[in-house]
């Protein structure tokens, strides 16, 4: 039997269906916590899911971008999802064509229409647990804190409180570091310095936030992708008491209060100590501890679009419905 060449599909476009079905992006998912407390003389205290009822369809513009909250129904128990549509209106690159080499603007009106990008977020409310997706063309934490002022300040003046998105803890690797009587290497790796400027604000501040700003603003001065800092020891001969105790803790506090906990997690490339442990087997080699073991390294896919007529709020909503499932067992053994 024959087949009908009409119905047999070319070999080019076979190659481009597979391509299309297999192509697929990360969402990378910072999982953390919420820490909501008042300032003094404040009176009452709202919970984080009374914070994010208050933001369904609310709007906050900061620097050229428009952020819209809204809340999305979920069959999860006791859980709350939602979406923030980021629109930028300012500083649109340009178009470029690849063969004449041209650039051109993109054709829309700026007050009117902008670029859409998005972020979900899961909220576990019975546990406090926060998963929030990385968008670096959309709403940071750290703006989502300022979304969250603005707005509430604005129709609730008597009620101020400080929140803050600590990472939560999975492992034991910064109380391995603890237990460390010597402390032979400390190596910092952070990307993109630009991003991390305004993580420290207080100009009268500890050492340890002095030195990790103080190399931020270097790296950004320098216009680096990514800076490193890294202290060593070389043995014990030459140097019997190692590195500082309270300036190497002091460091890696600086590096997780000050960036990991204000939702720039992804920017931390390394976080290592290597020392030696009094208190353990073979005490002699070098233990390696990596304090980034200690926080989830999450992600869903979704489908890798060329040119997106939407945000993908399904594919979002749905693959952070399947990250949570996931970690769900380990969540029940750290938070109940």
């Amino acid at each position: 039997m024959v087949e009908n060449p009409s119905r047999v599909p070319h070999k080019s476009n076979i190659q481009q269906l597979k391509q299309t079905k297999m192509s697929k992006k990360k969402r990378q998912i910072d999982v953390v916590s919420t820490s909501i407390s008042l300032i003094e003389g404040a009176s009452g205290s709202p919970s984080f899911s009374d914070i994010l009822g208050m933001l369904d369809n609310k709007e906050y513009r900061y620097q050229g971008k428009k952020f819209e909250l809204s809340l999305l129904d979920t069959n999860l128990t006791d859980c709350i999802i939602g979406i923030i549509v980021t629109t930028q209106d300012k500083d649109i690159p340009p178009m470029r064509d690849k063969v004449k080499k041209i650039f051109s603007p993109i054709a829309i009106n700026p007050a009117t229409h902008g670029l859409a990008f998005a972020n979900i977020f899961l909220y576990d409310n019975s546990r406090n647990v926060l998963l929030y997706e990385i968008n670096r063309n959309g709403c940071f934490l750290k703006q989502f804190k300022e979304f969250i002022y603005t707005v509430w300040n604005s129709e609730d003046d008597d009620i101020r409180f400080e929140i803050n998105f600590p990472a939560i803890i999975r492992a034991n690797e910064y109380n391995r570091m603890l237990t460390m009587d010597y402390y032979k290497k400390i190596l910092i790796e952070l990307y993109n310095p630009v991003e991390l400027i305004h993580c420290f604000e207080e100009e009268n501040d500890s050492m340890q936030n002095s030195i990790i700003r103080h190399q931020i603003e270097v790296g950004r001065a320098s216009n680096a992708d990514s800076l490193k800092i890294e202290e060593l020891a070389l043995t014990k001969k030459l140097n019997p008491l190692g590195l500082s105790r309270s300036m190497t803790v002091g460091l890696i506090d600086a590096v997780k209060l000050n960036i990991a906990d204000k939702g720039f997690r992804s920017n931390i490339q390394t976080l290592r100590i290597d020392g030696y442990a009094s208190d353990v087997e073979d005490s002699k080699s070098v233990k390696h501890i990596n304090i980034l073991a200690d926080t989830f390294n999450e992600y869903f896919k979704i489908e890798d679009i060329l040119i997106q007529s939407d945000v993908q709020e399904y594919e979002r909503k749905t693959g952070i419905e399947s990250v949570y499932r996931r970690i769900l067992p380990e969540l029940r053994q750290l938070v109940g």
